[in-house]
């Protein structure tokens, strides 16, 4: 559980800021959420536990 509420916290933190700066609080946290995405931050935890082993 630790290790997920940095990614979950990022997420919102980006989708607070594009909320603000488009004005508009839907785009902002699709935006937010992809930006997660695309950095990586939401990895599956199947692939790590494939790749550890």
């Amino acid at each position: 559980m630790r290790e997920k509420v940095f990614p979950i916290s990022m997420a919102v933190l980006w989708g607070i800021i594009f909320a603000t700066a488009m004005h508009s609080w839907v785009l902002g946290m699709c935006l937010g959420l992809n930006m997660g995405i695309a950095f990586g931050l939401f990895d599956s935890d199947k692939e790590n536990k494939q790749e550890q082993e």
